[in-house]
């Protein structure tokens, strides 16, 4: 009696099963070993690619080619600010330097400096070694979007940017 009410609920369990999922069970004994009856498809076949690319902005200590006007004392030049856009094309920043307060003055390869403005709870200070960010799709740096990085593990927003003219 027991063996025809298995063989009644195996029969219906087999009539119910769709065609696509009776296909995947069609995997050879050999691929589990521990299930040659049930013969479930054990493997999968899946890729993952990441991709990432750090842009290192070095302090400008290190940046071979500076302009003669900034190879002087720097500190001793002051400065006119003028609003900028709210993107930065990475591939034309050249270094960085921590600025006064919570700003970080970054060196174009033209020679330009621009002057940008940490969000809270961020120090200049921070980035005396250079800065880290993590290259966009679109290949700019942009306020409210972009993280900037230290090497002390600070991550900041950039909040605004300015072109610092010199008077």
């Amino acid at each position: 009696m027991r063996a025809v009410m298995v063989f009644i609920l195996f029969a219906v369990a087999l009539a119910t099963l769709s065609h696509k999922a009776t296909a995947e069970f069609a995997v050879a004994a050999a691929d589990s070993p521990f299930l040659p009856l049930l013969r479930l498809k054990t493997d999968f076949d899946q890729a993952r690619i990441d991709q990432r690319v750090i842009i290192r902005l070095p302090s400008t200590a290190t940046v071979p080619a500076m302009v003669g006007a900034q190879r002087q004392s720097i500190s001793k030049i002051k400065y006119k600010e003028q609003k900028i856009g709210k993107c930065l094309w990475v591939d034309k920043l050249g270094g960085s330097r921590p600025g006064p307060d919570r700003t970080l003055d970054l060196l174009t390869r033209d020679g330009i400096l621009i002057r940008a403005y940490l969000g809270d709870g961020c120090l200049a200070r921070e980035f005396y070694a250079g800065a880290y960010m993590e290259r966009s799709q679109d290949g700019k740096l942009c306020v409210d979007r972009d993280l900037l990085h230290a090497r002390t593990g600070a991550k900041c927003e950039v909040d605004k940017f300015r072109l610092l003219i010199p008077r």
